[in-house]
């Protein structure tokens, strides 16, 4: 990072879901650069934690806040969260997979629950700090989508629109702020070695990027917005997603994600 990271970031930084994984690896890297942390996360354990260490790494202030991301009432506790402080980078990061199966077997609230996290999510945390941003003329927001957003798949079909939803929704935030000096970045991850992949019972195999890797990446390529792929392994999959036949890509990634998590694809039938 460069030496005026600090001036055009800080001097407040917010991360959600930055009590572990990649979100503690990027709260790692910024508070290294001398910002200070709001984490947010839904687990008030791993938080703490997350707050006591790098407060013995690093000589920065750390908040943390326990909250649903999902939840109806977001726009009011981020306004409550964030009303004394000055937020120039924002990194969304919720929004993991947990599990899979097919859309008609699960839940309709998993599905909707999935909309709130990673599309309403990310909507009113830009809206409500990437306007001040703008308004300062400098600061940086980071969307992490994943691999799974390039094309829709079998057994995470509602996790692959969202996800979509982040890609696109990013592309156009950087088109809007980067006149303003807002730099806006749509991380895309492959499939990378957390503690919440870990629970998620995914087979990740040997290819898994490390946290720390997918969080460098990601603020390497911060002001060269608006999409980066993470991994030169995820980066050569793109490239293969990238067929006319849409039918190949769709294939692909279902036969990736039925893989992952010991499912048959071809989709057995029940009699």
């Amino acid at each position: 990072m460069t030496a005026d990271f600090k001036t055009h970031y800080g001097p407040w930084a917010l991360i959600a879901g930055g009590s572990e994984g990649i979100g503690l690896e990027f709260a790692r890297r910024i508070a290294a650069a001398g910002i200070n942390l709001l984490l947010l996360a839904r687990r008030p354990e791993p938080l703490a934690a997350a707050r006591k260490q790098l407060l013995s790494e690093y000589p920065v202030e750390v908040r943390t806040a326990s909250l649903d991301l999902a939840e109806e009432a977001l726009e009011e506790t981020l306004a409550e969260l964030t009303a004394e402080l000055e937020i120039g980078l924002l990194v969304y990061n919720a929004g993991a997979m947990h599990g899979a199966a097919l859309f008609h077997d699960d839940s309709l609230a998993k599905a909707r629950q999935l909309v709130q996290l990673n599309c309403n999510g990310p909507v009113t945390l830009c809206y409500h700090l990437g306007g001040p941003m703008r308004e300062r003329r400098r600061g940086g927001i980071i969307l992490l989508s994943s691999m799974s957003g390039l094309t829709g798949g079998a057994y995470i079909a509602t996790y692959t629109a969202t996800k979509a939803f982040d890609i696109v929704f990013a592309e156009a935030l950087w088109a809007e702020l980067k006149p303003y000096g807002v730099n806006v970045l749509g991380l895309i991850a492959g499939a990378t070695d957390t503690p919440a992949m870990t629970r998620s019972g995914i087979d990740m195999g040997e290819h898994a990027m490390r946290a720390e890797d997918v969080a460098k990446e990601g603020l390497a390529a911060l002001e060269d917005g608006p999409l980066h792929i993470a991994g030169e392994n995820n980066r050569l999959f793109a490239s293969l997603l990238r067929t006319d036949d849409r039918r190949q890509s769709i294939e692909m990634m279902s036969q990736g994600a039925a893989g992952m998590y010991h499912l048959p694809y071809p989709i057995d039938i029940d009699d």
